[in-house]
């Protein structure tokens, strides 16, 4: 009898071993081009988690492309979506996405992600993803012609609304023009030139447009402005109607039949974002990233689109995942490793060849990034991240799109068409906007509250209980 209590107490002891030292499980879904990174990436995770086994899903063609196939096929979904810029709305209306606030109590690295990024992702308060990475909308200021023009490097923080149409100005000239292109710089300056609108002048604390009284008709107003003075836009110059019938436009009569005017460091300024690195990069020319050009009266306002990362609700190990997506997004040892190895890739005529900018004012990120080869206007906004505000509001207000394209944008195209005045069509557009973007949103709040209900019954079932 007392022999098989000792196998019996073997056997326990054993088992007991086995669970204490097993090893949790993750998968982690990427996209293909980056799982070469991802995997070096696990390898630094894995120094600090050994005991977090983490295993890589390719999420093609898009990520809720991906997972709507896998819920479909009644396929476990991945642990971890470490990117994602598509609307997060439609994965949280599902159910598919896990509420991460139970983590954040004396989490010591939350408190160095600024409300605008920490924010970014809540839906009745709750946190449903995490910021995984940033790109601003800027002004591009080419620094060589601005010495050839005899005009002084201006400061960051002095970049206002007046020095940015002064500069403009003074560099266009019978060979140079004051910037590139302003496609869209009206819809993202609604952003810049009020205290409560962003995007397309939405408010986000009322979850409703405000084009009368936001910022959406003192930024029309400005590109008219820029847009009157001729020469000064030198993309407003082609006319491709005129180049069909194999005449000149403006824009060959002013740089050349072949010319290619902003890569020549013909035009000083250009409209251009950070996720445009990887062309601006190669210009032979010195140039630095400034903020959009601020009213003195309300201040720096950054605009900035924020990349997430989220668990999943089916997760069997939510802490564990967790740990991953914050040692990807706000971490400071991930997202130092992280830097690093987009360092390691290399560099072309003293610039990097690709980098990121991360969603943590972490003394430790920022240090690090101070000293990597990219533009200085970059770390200036990086430790400003206090003044961003978003701008991508496609991944979290539902019908957006559809608002956007079908009511505001056909507005727009009259207003810049001098068809009629913003002024005359504001009242009566923001009320048919928000009349779409209160339905979708009842629609929405119906489905969330659905799958709220549902989270703590799939809880139970993954954790046995």
């Amino acid at each position: 009898m007392k022999r098989y209590s000792r196998v019996f107490l073997m056997m326990f002891l054993l088992l007991f071993s086995i669970s204490i030292f097993a090893k949790a499980t993750i998968t982690v879904s990427v996209w293909s081009w980056n799982v070469d990174r991802y995997k070096k990436l696990i390898a630094e995770f894995n120094k600090y988690y050994p005991d977090i086994e983490v295993k890589l899903v390719v999420n093609e063609p898009e990520v809720n492309s991906f997972l709507t196939a896998r819920a479909s096929a009644k396929q476990v979904l991945p642990d971890v979506i470490a990117e994602s810029w598509e609307p997060l709305s439609y994965p949280v209306s599902q159910g598919w996405v896990y509420p991460l606030d139970e983590f954040f109590k004396d989490d010591p690295y939350i408190k160095y992600v600024p409300n605008s990024v920490r924010n970014a992702f809540k839906y009745n308060g709750k946190t449903y993803a995490l910021g995984e990475r940033l790109h601003f909308e800027c002004i591009v200021l080419n620094l060589d012609l601005l010495k050839k023009l005899n005009l002084q490097v201006p400061k960051y923080e002095e970049w206002t609304v007046d020095l940015f149409k002064n500069y403009a100005r003074r560099a266009t000239t019978r060979e140079y023009s004051g910037i590139n292109q302003l496609w869209e710089f009206d819809t993202f300056m609604a952003a810049v030139l009020s205290d409560h609108t962003t995007f397309w002048s939405f408010d986000p604390e009322k979850w409703e447009f405000d084009l009368v009284k936001g910022g959406w008709i003192p930024a029309i107003k400005l590109q008219k402005e820029l847009k009157s003075i001729p020469g000064l836009v030198s993309d407003y110059m082609i006319n491709q109607e005129a180049r069909n019938k194999g005449e000149l436009d403006d824009y060959q009569k002013k740089f050349g039949k072949d010319a290619d005017a902003f890569r020549e460091s013909k035009v000083l300024m250009g409209f251009e974002a950070t996720y445009d690195w990887s062309w601006l990069r190669t210009v032979p020319w010195n140039f630095d990233y400034y903020p959009l050009p601020y009213d003195q009266k309300i201040g720096q306002k950054f605009p900035v689109h924020v990349n997430y990362t989220f668990v999943t609700s089916t997760t069997k190990y939510p802490k564990e995942a967790f740990l991953f997506a914050r040692f990807l997004t706000y971490d400071p040892r991930g997202v130092v490793a992280r830097l690093k190895l987009f360092e390691s890739e290399g560099e072309e005529k003293g610039r990097l060849i690709d980098w990121f900018i991360p969603a943590t004012m972490h003394p430790d990120v920022i240090n690090y990034f101070e000293k990597m080869k990219i533009p200085n206007g970059i770390k200036y906004m990086l430790k400003n991240l206090d003044k961003t505000v978003r701008v991508d509001m496609w991944k979290v207000v539902p019908g957006w799109v559809e608002v956007i394209w079908d009511i505001i944008f056909p507005v727009n195209e009259k207003i810049r068409a001098g068809a009629t005045q913003p002024e005359a069509v504001a009242a009566e557009t923001q009320e048919k906007a928000n009349k779409v973007i209160k339905e979708s949103w009842t629609i929405f709040q119906k489905k969330l509250a659905e799958a709220e209900k549902k989270f703590p019954q799939i809880r139970k079932q993954i954790e046995g209980k």
